[in-house]
């Protein structure tokens, strides 16, 4: 028996082996792509864009950024602010958003509201409140397909859905039109 030991000993070296590997492969976690972990965060913020010859264009600030690699990056409290020639043009406060891996979309969720600031004739300003608003940044286009609300001094219209595009104060609304108007 002693002649045959080292065959005893090599056997159980090979079982061994292969029971820490079996229980090690089992322990091994392997992270999923869709899994979302943050890589860095920011407490109030401020970006700013500039336009090609240096003058405003937009400005994003939030209260809380998770910024996510490859992802939509979380944001909380978003404030949203496109220029014209460095005067504010429009305003959009939301409760929550996205904004997209690119930073050229951005998703503003939950009750979203759109503040007109027309410089030239304040009295003809609007307000628009919705929610779940889709913005392009480049562009300033904005797309809804929630119920919408357009206040102005002279009445309120209300729609399910809207596109608005914002430097030539463009809106379109979708469906179930209505509106309430009084001259003054």
């Amino acid at each position: 028996m002693l002649k045959h030991w080292w065959i005893i000993l090599v056997s159980l070296v090979l079982i061994t082996t292969w029971l820490v590997r079996s229980v090690d492969d089992e322990l091994i976690i392997i992270p999923k792509n869709n899994l979302k972990m943050p890589d860095y965060t920011l407490k109030n913020f401020d970006t700013i864009r500039m336009n090609e010859i240096g003058k405003l264009k937009s400005q994003l600030t939030a209260t809380d950024m998770i910024h996510y690699p490859n992802t939509n990056t979380s944001i909380a409290d978003p404030i949203m602010v496109f220029y014209q020639d460095n005067n504010p043009s429009w305003t959009i406060k939301a409760e929550n958003g996205e904004v997209s891996p690119a930073a050229d979309q951005i998703w503003l969720l939950g009750d979203t509201t759109l503040q007109q600031h027309n410089q030239k004739q304040p009295e003809k300003s609007i307000k628009i409140i919705s929610q779940d608003l889709w913005v392009r940044i480049d562009t300033e286009y904005a797309y809804t397909d929630a119920l919408t609300t357009i206040i102005s001094k002279f009445g309120e219209t209300k729609a399910k859905g809207m596109r608005i595009f914002m430097p030539i104060e463009q809106i379109e609304l979708f469906s179930q039109v209505r509106g309430r108007y009084a001259l003054q």
